[in-house]
């Protein structure tokens, strides 16, 4: 067995991408079908006549395990394709839905992140479901951040490339040149700045690159962003005609528990979605290295920030206020990027009274900041919403990377105004 496993290690790693574009299918792309089908036109043939339409009405919110397998090779080099081969987890995004207040949260698990695994020790949760299946998977998440998981969706990835063919390419920012040639043709990378239509293999490539500091934390960003996009794109009336053809394509690479009439039920829901609502967030940690109990070595890891952790959880899965305890873990650190301490101070004041822990108030490096800035290194993007509130019109910087004293630190710049009489923010 341990031969066989190294044989299929560390190839190709576009997998991260499916569980993003499971999230859009699944809530988005398969509301024509789910509206053809009350209209009685099923998208893939009609039905019989007289027959009803049968849903499953979820009246309380659900957590799914959206995975992406790697695309890797075997021996002979050819790659796996079999959507029912064990493989590792690539990607794994927690997608909770509440049907009841109209909420989604999306996190993101990155892939290195240590974990006990049951008859192996301390290892990658990618490793999980290759070692003991999808169930093995669904068990270690659900017992590693305590979040009870009702359905999972895992995806292999040889036919992503045309998926974004047939939706006609990707509308996509690129951030910044892109480029990372291995040996090997579609496996390289080679993306110039700015917005641009990609086809399926620029996407991929766009969703695999980490080259950067902050390495997969940077990944998992752009793949999020592309997220955004596919919602966007695929949601727009002139490409509904696409949607029965690539949730025909997408039927062919799931394993899945949600039966067709749950399917149709998130079909309707996401209907009601407002995508701007939407919560994402990552488990928020540091790079670190340790000894690995599968592979017998020293490999690189994701160590997650546990107290980070909860908060993400409660804030972006559970849409839940944060309790007085989770509050008092956010550590904040408050700069002035003007010529006075005084509205630093005052934000300050806000801050401890609205239950955050101050850790210190200083001077930014410049005093000539127009704009207040939050850095946010917690891995919760929706805790911004909170503090904008408090701030009014910031610019943010987010990452999961965690490796400060504090989880977020916020410049105030001359733009901030206290308000006329006390008061603190109640969100997060």
């Amino acid at each position: 067995m341990d031969g066989q496993k190294r044989t299929v290690r560390r190839r190709f790693r576009p997998g991260r991408m499916m569980a993003v574009l499971a999230a859009v299918l699944v809530l988005g792309a398969s509301a024509f079908a789910a509206k053809n089908y009350l209209l009685g036109l099923h998208a893939l043939g009609t039905p019989p006549k007289n027959s009803s339409p049968q849903f499953h009405a979820f009246r309380h919110r659900i957590t799914i395990l959206l995975m992406g397998s790697s695309l890797q090779t075997g021996a002979n080099g050819k790659l796996i394709t079999n959507k029912n081969a064990r493989n590792r987890t690539d990607t794994m995004i927690l997608l909770s839905i509440d049907p009841t207040t109209k909420q989604v949260g999306v996190l993101s698990i990155p892939r290195d992140t240590l974990v006990n695994l049951p008859g192996v020790g301390v290892t990658k949760i990618a490793e999980a479901a290759y070692v003991g299946g999808l169930p093995e998977a669904v068990q270690v998440v659900q017992s590693t951040f305590h979040v009870p998981v009702d359905y999972y969706a895992y995806l292999s990835m040889f036919q992503f490339p045309k998926l974004i063919n047939d939706m006609g390419g990707l509308v996509v920012d690129v951030p910044h040149a892109e480029v990372y040639q291995p040996s090997g043709g579609k496996l390289g990378i080679d993306l110039k700045a700015g917005v641009q239509r990609l086809n399926g293999w620029q996407v991929l490539a766009f969703t695999r690159f980490r080259q950067t500091q902050q390495g997969d934390i940077s990944r998992i960003q752009q793949q999020q962003t592309v997220l955004q996009d596919i919602a966007h794109q695929l949601l727009q009336p002139k490409n509904i005609p696409l949607i029965p053809k690539l949730v025909s394509d997408f039927s062919n690479m799931v394993s899945t528990n949600l039966s067709t009439p749950q399917m149709l039920s998130l079909a309707l829901f996401s209907k009601q979605i407002n995508l701007s609502t939407v919560r994402y967030g990552t488990v928020p940690g540091q790079a670190t290295q340790n000894h690995d109990a599968l592979l017998s070595g020293v490999l690189d890891n994701w160590t997650y920030s546990r107290h980070l952790a909860s908060v993400v959880i409660q804030n972006v899965l559970l849409a839940q206020p944060l309790t007085a305890t989770q509050r008092k873990s956010l550590k904040i650190y408050v700069d002035s990027g003007t010529s006075s301490l005084a509205p630093a101070q005052s934000l300050a004041n806000r801050l401890t009274a609205a239950g955050y822990t101050v850790v210190g108030v200083g001077w930014a490096n410049t005093h000539t900041h127009h704009r207040s800035v939050i850095l946010n290194t917690s891995g919760d993007k929706w805790l911004d919403t909170s503090l904008q509130k408090m701030l009014g019109n910031s610019t943010v910087q987010f990452t999961a990377y965690h490796t400060t004293p504090w989880d977020l630190k916020i410049t105030v710049g001359s733009d901030y105004t206290p308000p006329a009489t006390g008061s603190s923010s109640s969100g997060g």
